[in-house]
């Protein structure tokens, strides 16, 4: 997917810009928002906290809402290669690239069911919107109306032939999943993720899966010598060489149709916003009977969080037998 020399640039952030926080301390406050997002089996456990489901796999970004934060993979991420090959799986005749972003993933489990990436919508998108909460908008079907359309280019990083794959539900979560097996290097998937569930699989050598001790959401990686450890503050807690790694680097781009779609994007003449967002989902909770207590802020009640995760839950129901759903330890 890359060029040699465009990979030396976008490894030579993630290795020269860190350290990296965890994608969990950035997503997610409570175990409630991670189920919502990618919950499956284990929404049945109800003893469940943060600490329990987070994993060693960080993220950083190249670009954010249009715009390079790094110089020198500018190109890269205005290149016309990465959105053609977005406005060609649409069809579209108009693409804005919108992110960049990068996962390191150290040697980890799997607690991931399957979930959507965050979905853009006119207005929202996932630099104003919790993750968790983009999860049950996509889930409601009640905002299709406002989506912004947006499509990935996903290019993985992963020697080893020991799980590490991507396991994806092209034909819904009730169907039979496929898998874009590692290993692979420089290899890469355009897809549709705020429409279809994946997850990523676990990976790294077996028996370096758990998580380091003293593993917290303060912890961060970042390049060690030839290698990666993870930190809390000064303290390394483990070191891992790089083939025990895994990477991926993250396109997204969003799409129109014709000028007048780019138009009311641009011209915010109807976006959607939180007293919308609130106002349709407590409506629909009301009028399918289900009881809550109605939250003076809904953004951080878990109790109401837990309501919409269970009122909206969709999760795939089988998995590939080389690559099931870690459970959590009792």
């Amino acid at each position: 997917m890359y060029t040699t020399e465009e990979q030396e640039r976008l490894f030579g952030v993630l290795r020269q810009k860190g350290p990296w926080s965890s994608i969990a301390s950035q997503t997610f406050s409570s175990a409630e928002q991670f189920l919502a997002v990618a919950g499956g089996g284990q929404q049945a456990r109800t003893d469940l906290s943060l600490s329990d489901l987070i994993t060693p796999t960080f993220r950083g970004y190249f670009a954010q809402q249009a715009v390079a934060l790094h110089d020198e993979v500018q190109d890269v991420f205005y290149s016309s290669k990465l959105l053609n090959l977005v406005k060609e799986m649409f069809g579209a005749k108009y693409a804005l690239p919108a992110q960049f972003f990068f996962n390191l993933r150290a040697p980890a489990h799997s607690l991931d069911a399957g979930h959507f990436d965050p979905q853009a919508w006119r207005g929202m998108d996932m630099m104003r919107l919790p993750v968790w909460l983009a999860a049950v908008m996509a889930k409601s079907g009640l905002f299709d109306r406002w989506e912004v359309r947006t499509g990935q280019v996903i290019t993985y990083y992963y020697a080893s032939a020991e799980d590490g794959g991507f396991t994806y539900w092209p034909q819904g979560p009730a169907a039979a999943p496929q898998r874009f097996a590692a290993p692979f290097w420089n290899d890469a998937v355009v897809v549709h993720n705020p429409r279809m569930f994946h997850r990523g699989e676990a990976s790294g050598p077996r028996d370096r899966r758990a998580n380091p001790e003293g593993f917290s959401l303060d912890s961060v990686i970042e390049a060690d010598g030839d290698g990666w450890s993870i930190k809390n503050g000064e303290q390394v807690l483990r070191t891992y060489a790089a083939d025990e790694m895994r990477f991926l680097f993250h396109y997204g781009a969003r799409v129109f149709d014709d000028l007048a779609e780019v138009s009311r994007y641009y011209d915010h003449t109807d976006d959607l916003t939180e007293e919308i967002i609130f106002d349709l989902l407590i409506r629909d909770l009301r009028e399918r009977g289900i009881a809550f207590d109605e939250p003076t802020d809904p953004l951080t009640d878990d109790a109401f969080v837990a309501v919409l995760k269970d009122a909206y839950a969709i999760s795939p129901t089988s998995y590939p037998a080389e690559a099931p759903v870690d459970q959590i330890p009792a």
